[in-house]
């Protein structure tokens, strides 16, 4: 993706992939961090919204409770006056209950109070009260037992009760209002805590909202570079193959002058060589009659006239010259077949073909194998060789021409062993070729590839054109080769060939 991208009348920073992880990441933290506090914070209002529903339940029960115990007071006061009225024995039970109910109320009343101290202090006052209120009440009941009814109501009418249940219905009354007033601050409290909520939710969906928004947003902007970027790629891979097409051609172009050039000067050389082959052999035919002209005149100069320097020219320096001349003529001849014969395998069509690889190898050992056997050596294959599709005559030339060096270039102190192993590996087939021969200086292992150039001590007649062409043939399949090797230590030549050739892949190469 470009650095710069157009955008209306100036230019705009292209989103980089890294740049558009990092926001993505950033926007996701910040939700991630967003999402918790937002459960975090509802786990506390709901723990708040929780305990304010339990003090508004403790309110409604404390305030139940209140009216209960001035309901039994009140049903206390009513019993009393019925049984001073009536005395019978259901009007005493009803008084009797009342009493106890009036006991029992008061009790419930201050445990369902005792967090509060306020409360508390108030019915600290209803407690005398009520036990002066119950005094007379129980006083009245015994004298109406006694048989004394009147006097009983008469000091009922005289006692002025009714004040202490005045006193009673005021304090009550106040702790009424005390847990009204608790009732409406803790539902005040409670109506804050689900505000808080909502506000914490609209707050945090704007939020998330935001944090969507901005990720379209990079995601839109990121996506728009992507695809701007994705056109010039494909711009600059449609420019790239057409110059590649054209760099391809003129390659083409080029090695096929080169063949060409190779095939005629080749040519042309050995038009002249041939005639100094020709000649040489006449200098030849012409030194026999000049050699006996000699042999005929020194058997007649009796006087020693003869030039000794012309009997050692006859009879050493001119066969010494010719057989110089003859020589370098063979080598020269060997050089410009060695020059034909790659301009021919380069104008050689590939053609490829599925092999199988081990009989191949096979019927290549068999080649050498009496070479092998003089020497004691051995050629073996080892695991199992991929199948690959390729031009069978160039694989045969590679394959052969490294067994063949394999055995030229042995070891005299070991017995040869030549293995040749196998491989596939995305999608190309590498095929190793390994001795325990002389081996290459490390110096050396570029230099063999090249054309008439040789390592090493010159024992064994050659060239120097058999890797050159070797290393041809491979990269014209498309391929390449290396070597890996020390001094006396062997080499190995490890070719990496295409799974499966194809012709413009030949041609190419």
């Amino acid at each position: 993706m470009s650095a710069l991208t157009a955008g209306g009348s100036g230019t705009r920073r292209a989103i980089s992939q890294r740049d558009f992880n990092r926001l993505i990441l950033t926007v996701l933290g910040i939700g991630l961090i967003v999402l918790i506090a937002l459960g975090a914070t509802i786990v506390w209002l709901a723990g708040k919204t929780r305990e304010y529903n339990g003090w508004v339940e403790h309110t409604y029960v404390a305030e139940q409770r209140i009216m209960t115990f001035q309901a039994a007071v009140e049903r206390l006061e009513t019993a009393r006056r019925g049984y001073l009225l009536g005395p019978t024995q259901q009007q005493y039970s009803t008084y009797r209950a009342s009493r106890a109910e009036v006991e029992a109320g008061l009790y419930t009343l201050t445990n369902t109070v005792r967090d509060n101290k306020i409360q508390i202090g108030r019915i600290a006052k209803i407690k005398p009260v009520l036990a002066w209120k119950t005094k007379l009440n129980d006083d009245s009941i015994a004298e109406v037992k006694a048989g004394r009814q009147a006097e009983a109501i008469r000091n009922f009418s005289d006692e002025q009760s009714l004040q202490p249940l005045f006193g009673i219905r005021e304090i009550l009354k106040q702790m009424m209002a005390e847990e009204q007033r608790l009732l409406g601050a803790r539902t005040g409290q409670e109506v804050d805590a689900l505000r808080v909520l909502v506000l914490v939710g609209i707050a945090t969906a704007v939020l998330l909202g935001l944090l969507s928004i901005s990720s379209m947003v990079v995601m839109q902007r990121f996506a728009s570079d992507l695809t701007a970027a994705q056109a010039e790629l494909r711009a600059l891979n449609a420019d790239l193959e057409r110059r590649v097409e054209d760099r391809t051609a003129d390659l083409t172009r080029a090695n096929q002058e080169i063949q060409r050039f190779a095939y005629i000067v080749s040519h042309d050389l050995r038009s002249p060589l041939v005639n100094v082959m020709g000649f040489t052999s006449e200098l030849e035919v012409a030194m026999k009659p000049l050699r006996a002209l000699v042999r005929w005149i020194e058997e007649r100069d009796t006087e020693g006239k003869l030039p000794p320097e012309i009997k050692l020219s006859v009879d050493q320096e001119i066969p010494e010259a010719i057989g110089f001349i003859r020589s370098s003529t063979r080598k020269m001849d060997s050089l410009i077949s060695a020059i034909l014969k790659l301009s021919r395998e380069g104008r050689r069509v590939l053609n490829p073909e599925p092999l199988a690889l081990e009989p191949l190898v096979e019927s290549l050992f068999s080649t050498v194998q009496h070479r092998l056997a003089e020497m004691g050596g051995e050629a073996v294959v080892e695991g199992e060789l991929p199948a690959i599709t390729t031009d069978r005559l160039a694989l045969e030339q590679v394959l052969g021409n490294l067994i063949d060096n394999a055995v030229k270039y042995h070891s005299a102190s070991r017995a040869l062993r030549i293995v040749v192993t196998g491989q596939e590996s995305a999608g190309r087939v590498v095929i190793d070729v390994a001795d325990n021969g002389r081996g290459v200086a490390e110096k050396d292992h570029e230099r063999v590839f090249e054309l008439f150039r040789r390592s090493g001590a010159q024992t064994q007649p050659g060239e120097g054109i058999g890797l050159a062409h070797v290393r041809a043939l491979v990269h014209r399949l498309g391929g390449s080769i290396a070597i890996q090797s020390a001094l006396d230590q062997g080499a190995t030549f490890r070719v990496s060939l295409p799974r499966n050739l194809t012709v413009s892949e030949g041609l190419a190469a």
